[in-house]
């Protein structure tokens, strides 16, 4: 017992000194976070790995991207609600699944809801709750997305998997985090305190609870955030800086500058871009301007975390002659999920107006 306590109070030291250590570089606690949540198994012709996101990897991410970016405190918390909300980190634990079949034929898993369970540590198996429909289909090639389990109070959790071809299930385990500090940690030797602790008190039995009333049953959740795909990746490329649009002039005056619809929104997402937001503001429409400050716009554009996402590429989509849809693809750790903002745009006088 006396060695249990030593060794328990040992790795309680060792965690402060490796929190020490990696505390002052976000993306390396993130990626120390990534690997023991990873874990793959080869199957017939195929290999399956997964990736789960806990809740402790929120702020060492969100740290890490945001300093990539250059993000403003505005866009920082922007990023950290859209990350908590699309991977549904409150109610579920979300898993990135990726299978690579390189065998002559596709490989069937069959119905997707009775062939992947989470296993919780006491043996109970629990179905995906939601998860993009395509693995309900036979797979070829690259197939990557979303899996959402019910929210587990205890982490000591395992994913089976059937049908991959080699066993009736296979068992995807990830690491422990005593087994991933010991493993990165610094070699220098350090000093080690043994301290005696008194026995843990005995705990009193829980007391039976009260049975509840048979709730309704709930909603079925929402269909996971659509995971982009390379090809469509290549297509949301930045755009180069707009030039104004001018007209031949048959009179010898100073050329009137016109600016089509078309430029009108590229110069919109461009200001965005580059943050300027009183620019943005010069272009909405007259109705706009009179329900919304300038103050209370910026606050708006600054609340869709988007402007990180456009730097790195955007789309411009024409739904109708009036409407036009803003498309950027939005880092996700190992995979990008589209995001859009929908605008309006309108002719007052002889400009062209965007309808926020």
């Amino acid at each position: 017992m006396r060695g249990m306590k030593k060794l328990g109070l040992f790795v309680f030291l060792f965690f402060l000194v490796s929190g020490r250590a990696f505390g002052d570089n976000p993306l390396v606690e993130a990626t120390l976070i990534l690997e023991r949540w990873t874990s793959f198994h080869w199957g017939r012709d195929c290999l399956v790995w997964l990736v789960h996101y806990p809740e402790e990897l929120v702020e060492p991410w969100v740290a890490s991207e945001a300093a990539r970016s250059g993000m403003s405190d505005a866009e920082k918390e922007s990023y950290r609600r859209s990350f908590i909300n699309d991977l549904r980190l409150a109610e579920t634990e979300p898993f990135l699944m990726t299978v690579y079949v390189f065998g002559p034929r596709p490989l069937d898993l069959g119905a997707f809801a009775s062939s992947v369970f989470l296993e919780s540590g006491d043996g109970r198996r629990f179905s995906p709750l939601s998860y993009e429909r395509k693995f309900d289909q036979p797979l070829s090639g690259v197939v990557q997305g979303l899996v959402f389990f019910p929210k587990q109070p205890d982490k000591e959790f395992s994913i089976i998997i059937r049908n991959l071809g080699i066993q009736d299930e296979q068992r995807f385990a990830f690491r422990s985090p005593v087994g991933d500090v010991v493993a990165s940690a610094p070699q220098a030797e350090k000093e080690v305190v043994v301290v005696e602790l008194p026995p843990a008190p005995k705990k009193e039995p829980a007391k039976p609870r009260a049975p509840q009333r048979e709730s309704p049953a709930p909603s079925p959740p929402p269909a996971p955030p659509p995971v982009i795909t390379p090809p469509e990746l290549a297509e949301l490329q930045p755009k180069p800086a707009p030039t104004p649009e001018i007209p031949a002039s048959e009179e010898k005056k100073e050329p009137v500058v016109y600016i089509g619809k078309e430029r009108t929104v590229e110069n919109f997402v461009r200001y965005w871009i580059d943050g300027d937001t009183s620019a943005m503001y010069a272009l909405l429409s007259s109705a706009d301007r009179a329900t919304l400050s300038e103050e209370q716009f910026a606050s708006q554009v600054n609340a869709t975390g988007l402007r990180s996402s456009l730097r790195e590429g955007y789309k411009i989509q024409w739904l109708d002659e009036e409407r036009v849809r803003i498309v950027t693809a939005q880092r996700m750790l190992l995979f990008r999920t589209l995001r859009s903002k929908l605008l309006s745009v309108g002719r007052e006088d002889t400009l062209w107006k965007v309808s926020w």
